[in-house]
Formats: structure tokens, sequence, C-alpha cells
């Protein structure tokens, strides 16, 4: 998705994939190639790469793809923030570095999005929302106005967030749910309403 994101939207050129997966290495993923693993980065470096986007989404988990970021950063690149085409985004929002925003979501004003964030295909995002950073919105989720996301949250597919609810850093809200009440740090919710 990353790589098709690079494409339509014509910010950069996808040069190289990095993975852990030895197998991979000197494979492609439509047509990028996969050059080694993240020790490889200094390389790709001096061959003159300045940005870096990560490519890893997280199922609850998304301290792998904070690690990814802070890596790159690390290296001396430029953290690339991706917005599809597609994607309907107010002026009035404020994104931070990294974040990747596909195709279908709609972001309206007064958002404030962290650094190294996922708002995934057809996320509604409502008026005057704040997102921390390494956050994944899953596809199809809706945050009325006025929510207040925590650092390092899972929210996925298809749940839904009541205006002015607060998510605590590094909490999960299971598929589907629907969040009515505010939600502590490091809890995992679900449901209908979400318990």
């Amino acid at each position: 998705m990353v790589i098709d994101c690079l494409k339509v939207s014509g910010v950069a050129h996808p040069y190289a994939v990095l993975d852990v997966n030895r197998f991979l290495w000197g494979k492609e993923v439509y047509g990028v190639p996969i050059r080694g693993g993240d020790d490889f980065l200094p390389t790709l470096k001096q061959e003159g790469v300045t940005h870096f986007v990560p490519a890893i989404g997280g199922v609850g988990d998304n301290a792998p793809r904070r690690r990814s970021f802070e890596w790159g950063i690390g290296q001396g690149l430029i953290p690339l923030t991706l917005r599809h085409p597609s994607a309907v985004i107010s002026s009035q929002t404020n994104i931070g570095r990294g974040t990747v925003i596909f195709a279908g979501a709609i972001i309206n004003p007064g958002v404030v999005i962290g650094e190294n964030c996922i708002i995934n295909t057809g996320s509604i995002i409502d008026h005057d929302c704040t997102i921390g950073d390494h956050v994944h919105i899953a596809p199809g989720v809706t945050l009325s106005g006025v929510v207040r996301v925590g650092s390092g949250v899972h929210i996925g597919t298809g749940a839904s967030i009541r205006q002015g609810v607060t998510i605590g850093d590094e909490s999960i809200v299971g598929v589907g749910s629907v969040v009515v009440k505010d939600v502590s740090a490091k809890t995992i919710v679900k449901g209908v309403p979400a318990k």
C-alpha cells in the first residue's frame, strides 16, 4: 500500500524496500527491489537516499513501527509524509512527519495528527480530533469530533468513537467496537458498547 501511495501521489520514487526476512532479499514488491534488512539502510543513504517511510502496520502492537521510524531518523534520513490523492484532507489540519494517509480517508478541520501514524483506507477523522504519535487507525474507522487518541494506540477496522472520548496511550480498540466512554492507557476494549 505504501508503494502504491508513493507511485500515485508522485511525492517520491520508491527506491528500495528493506525487510528482516532474508528469504525475500533480492525479490521485488510491485517492481521495487527488496535490498536487505535494516542494517542495509546506511548503504542506501550512501547511494543518495534521503527519505524513508516505515511500511510496517500494526495489529495491536505499534512498537515495531515506532522502532523503524526512530532507526531511520537515527540514520539521518527524513521521514516522508504521504497522502493518497483520493484522501480528502482539510487545509486546516496539522499532520506529523512520517504519517501515511491512505485512499478514501477524510480528515476534517482542526485535526492534529502526530508523527508516524497510519490513517487507513476509508477512515473518517472528524473536526478537532487529536491523534498522538505511532497510532494506527485501521480501515473504516470513524472518530467523531474532538476525540483524543493517545500515542501508540491501535483502533481496529470499522470501530466508531463517540465525540469527546479520550483513548489512552497504547490502548487497543477491537474491530467493529463502539466506544462511548473514555479508555484508560494500556487497555483493550471491544464490543458494542466497548468494554
